[in-house]
């Protein structure tokens, strides 16, 4: 019993060892600072921040060890500065939405037409 316990730990380490050593991993500032300045201004991205948090907004501009996004929000807010050190992932976004979410909107208005006319069929049917 005592070597399939140890074999047991032993597996349940070395399989979630890599997952550990994958959220250590950071880019150096060098990279985001370079990916930043070959974007143009007005592009939309997605800034994710070390703390986790995120940030989706137009690119202002790249200047030294900051990076001004003026943020995509339902009600406007200032331009945030961002510094490089405090970035984990910058990743280019496409504005509007996905194909996927089009065609679920779509499914989902199809669908509650097609209950609505059962529903008036049925009604008519009863009277």
């Amino acid at each position: 019993m005592k070597t399939r316990t140890v074999t047991t730990y032993l597996l349940i380490i070395v399989l979630t060892a890599p997952i550990v050593m994958a959220k250590q991993r950071r880019e150096p500032v060098e990279v985001w600072r370079s990916f930043a300045e070959r974007l143009e201004v007005g592009a939309f991205v997605r800034v994710r921040l070390i703390d986790h948090k995120q940030v989706k907004g137009y690119l202002v501009m790249v200047d030294g060890d900051v990076l001004r996004i003026k943020p995509k929000t339902r009600v406007p807010v200032a331009i945030r500065d961002l510094q490089f050190a405090d970035i984990e992932s910058i990743e280019r976004q496409k504005e509007g939405w996905s194909p996927g979410t089009k065609v679920l909107t779509g499914v989902g208005v199809g669908t509650g037409i097609v209950l609505l006319v059962a529903a008036a069929v049925l009604a008519a049917a009863w009277d």
